[in-house]
């Protein structure tokens, strides 16, 4: 019984696998596991791996360690989404800001003043008129008014500090300046002019009895504002407006452009003299015209003698200078 225990020992050590040393080892140091009659393989372990660092997106900034330092920038960035444009200067929008800007406009009209400034941060800015002895009158700092002339009126409208001028007149021509307060003084300059209002109209008018007078009367450079124009025709040196003395008389009136179109109908010898084109608001202005009304001849003839009068009075001129000029000859 003990030779066949002994030899079923020896058998069962023969087919049992093979180990290493470090399965030894690993065996001496592990607890042993009850021994079962079948042999089942050690389960598998996966082991998570560690993630030490994530690709960067293009562009984007990566936070600290710190989380303070990663509060302050979470808090500058939101609050500060455009923080470049605090290190900007400032500066005037517009490629011309080295040039004076000319501006053209009519009397009793508004002038309007554009100077956009980029990046003001602490700066002022006011506006300066420029007279002929260089010196300076103060006319806003920033919205506040700083003249007693009530016509200027400053107002901002966004970046653009508007300057208006109401009511414009001849004298207010001149220079006009932005100044924005950096050091060195920034400057744009504005050249304005205000034109003079004329009136307009033909001087003569050679006519025959029978047809239509027809005068046309424009006001320039002029803007009535509020004021509705008043425009008035009157004959000779009578006050009375020419469609209430004659009949046939038809007067258009146009206020928005200040024109006026006289027609006077189936025209007559007596109605010959001075055709005045008045405007008595919202100023005064007057025009005359001379009107001549033949009978017995016609235009035609009547030019023909003043083309045969300009020929003799050249041919005489002609023959002036040439005689001086032989006489001039014989001295010498």
């Amino acid at each position: 019984m003990y030779r066949i225990v002994l030899l079923m020992a020896v058998l069962t050590r023969a087919i049992a696998p093979q180990t290493s040393d470090n399965d030894n080892v690993t065996q001496s140091t592990e607890p042993s596991m009850p021994a079962t009659s079948s042999m089942t393989p050690p389960p598998t372990v996966f082991r998570s791996i560690r993630v030490t660092s994530r690709p960067r997106r293009p562009g984007m900034r990566q936070k600290g360690d710190s989380p303070m330092l990663n509060y302050i920038f979470d808090s500058y960035a939101t609050s500060n989404k455009h923080f470049h444009d605090k290190f900007r200067p400032p500066s005037f929008e517009g490629d011309m800001a080295s040039e004076d800007t000319i501006i053209d406009a009519d009397t009793g009209s508004t002038v309007i003043f554009d100077c956009k400034v980029t990046a003001l941060r602490d700066k002022t800015v006011s506006w300066l008129r420029v007279y002929d002895n260089e010196n300076l009158e103060l006319l806003t700092l920033d919205l506040d008014t700083h003249t007693a002339d009530a016509r200027y009126r400053v107002d901002l409208a966004g970046e653009n500090w508007k300057l208006a001028l109401s009511d414009a007149k001849v004298a207010d021509s001149g220079i006009y300046c932005c100044h924005v307060s950096t050091h060195p003084p920034m400057l744009r300059r504005f050249k304005l002019t205000v034109h003079p209002p004329a009136i307009r109209m033909s001087k003569e008018a050679f006519l025959e009895t029978g047809e239509t007078l027809s005068l046309k009367c424009a006001v320039l450079n002029l803007y009535p504002g509020d004021t509705v124009p008043e425009m008035h025709w009157y004959r000779g040196n009578t006050t009375v407006s020419l469609d209430e003395v004659r009949g046939g008389v038809l007067i258009e009136t146009d206020h928005l452009s200040l024109t006026s179109h006289l027609q006077v109908a189936r025209l007559r010898v007596e109605d010959a003299g001075n055709y005045t084109c008045a405007l008595e608001a919202p100023l005064r202005m007057r025009t005359v015209a001379r009107v001549h009304v033949l009978q017995g001849s016609s235009l035609a003839e009547l030019q023909s003698g003043v083309k045969t009068t300009t020929s003799y009075f050249n041919l005489l001129l002609t023959s002036l200078i040439l005689a001086f000029g032989t006489l001039y000859g014989d001295i010498r």
